[in-house]
């Protein structure tokens, strides 16, 4: 009988093993970037955003002042990618900070299923079991646009 006993619980403990993820690690810190770019006016500037294990949208989190286009998107090629050009006959400075943090996206709503990507509640996302921490990053583009005049020496 304690054999069974045994037996039984050695064999609920490996299902109950192989069914769950293991435990949870703390966040990763975000990674944080920043790019200095140099432009002419009206010049139009593409950046690849860095890919992520479960392919998390990026947002811009501080919107450029000065520009005609600034937006994330996808490419031909499918890869998640940023836009910027500045506003007609703009030349000076600006700043956009891009994202895919963790901590920001927590205080938006989402919607909830399996349609969107997210669990339901009491099941596991397989993409949350494989392939270790999530990266997030925190992408900071600095932006110079000069006059189409200028010569840069």
């Amino acid at each position: 009988m304690k054999k069974t006993v045994l037996m039984l619980a050695t064999a609920g403990a490996l299902v109950a093993g192989m069914a769950s993820c293991k435990k949870e690690k703390m966040p990763k810190e975000a990674i944080t970037q920043t790019i200095d770019v140099s432009l002419t006016a009206n010049e139009k500037y593409t950046f690849t955003l860095p890919k992520n294990l479960r392919d998390d949208a990026y947002e811009i989190t501080d919107q450029a002042e000065h520009y005609s286009v600034s937006e994330v998107g996808v490419n031909t090629a499918g890869e998640r990618v940023f836009n910027y050009t500045p506003a007609a006959g703009y030349v000076g400075n600006d700043q956009v900070v891009v994202s895919n943090d963790e901590e920001k996206e927590a205080h938006k709503p989402h919607p909830k299923g399996p349609k969107f990507g997210l669990p339901l509640p009491g099941k596991k996302n397989k993409k949350q079991c494989k392939g270790g921490e999530e990266d997030h990053y925190i992408i900071t583009i600095n932006f110079v646009v000069k006059d189409t005049n200028t010569l840069v020496k």
